[in-house]
């Protein structure tokens, strides 16, 4: 679906070159207010474990212009622009502490806190319909995005009792996150006795660390949207705007996306079947010549 759109959306912009009367250029560059629309996970009392917030990127790039009459153009576009969510997650949860010099596992309940400030960034093609009302300028139309970069950052706490009854005392971890690279090995990691085992406990984690499939990212690497926009000319050339971008495909895989909430009755991550989507916010600065 994704390439036949992508498809569509180029022959339709050649189509409409053929009979455009007068083209331009221009550049725009500003900042993005970005996070991600999708379900947050439930306690067992129907209270929201997870929080999206907004997360602050910019965005620049070129634009060029086809112009049909003195009101109705067409615009294509070629962008960088920073994409991400701060996310936080605050609540009943579970971990799983690696057992010194061994394969075996120990298992906890209790509570986690993790805050996380993710930023992607896209190659971003926008094709728009453009009306020109004196001043005033409205858009609209598609946006096809290709993820180049993954990244993200914060810290974890946890704390709560094994499912033999041992408590676990308080502990954070580091986060930084890599989520164009495969799951690397934990080395610097504090050993603690938990019951009668010695267990690890990383001092700072990859994205992977939980690995299901090493094949997969967490973040698609297609993001499809639609934008639309209002923008207002100083001038003849110089131009203020906003736009709001949704997205219309699942921003995450469901074979990375796991429940931070609890395991299946075998101990085994639980996939989420949902769907998240990009919702970003453009306030731009612009030149068309």
């Amino acid at each position: 679906m994704q390439k036949r759109t992508i498809f569509s959306l180029l022959f339709t912009l050649l189509t409409l070159c053929v009979f455009a009367q007068e083209f331009s250029a221009g550049f725009r560059a500003g900042l993005n207010f970005s996070t991600i629309d999708g379900p947050s996970e439930m306690d067992a009392n129907g209270n929201e474990l997870e929080t999206y917030e907004l997360s602050t990127g910019f965005h620049v790039g070129g634009m060029a212009n086809l112009k049909f009459t003195d009101i109705f153009s067409v615009r294509g576009e070629l962008l960088y622009s920073q994409k991400g969510v701060d996310y936080n997650f605050n609540g009943d949860s579970f971990w799983i502490f690696d057992v010194q010099n061994s394969e075996q596992k120990v298992y906890a309940t209790g509570d986690r806190s993790t805050i996380l400030s993710v930023t992607n960034s896209y190659i971003e093609l926008p094709f728009m319909a453009v009306g020109r009302f004196g001043r005033i300028e409205v858009s609209g139309g598609m946006s096809v995005g290709f993820l180049v970069s993954s990244r993200g950052s914060g810290e974890l706490n946890f704390n709560g009792t094994t499912s033999t009854g041992s408590a676990v005392d308080p502990f954070t971890i580091a986060l930084d996150y890599n989520y164009f690279k495969k799951r690397s090995d934990v080395n610097d990691v504090e050993i603690r006795q938990i019951g009668n085992r010695s267990v690890e406990i990383p001092k700072t984690l990859g994205a992977y660390y939980e690995l299901l499939d090493e094949d997969d990212r967490l973040f698609n690497p297609v993001d499809l949207g639609l934008i639309g926009g209002v923008a207002f000319f100083v001038n003849q050339g110089l131009f203020l705007g906003i736009r709001a971008q949704y997205g219309l495909n699942d921003l995450t895989q469901n074979s990375r996306d796991i429940s931070r909430s609890s395991l299946d009755a075998d101990n085994n991550y639980i996939l989420l079947d949902d769907t998240d989507r990009n919702l970003t916010i453009q306030a731009s600065v612009g030149f068309s010549f």
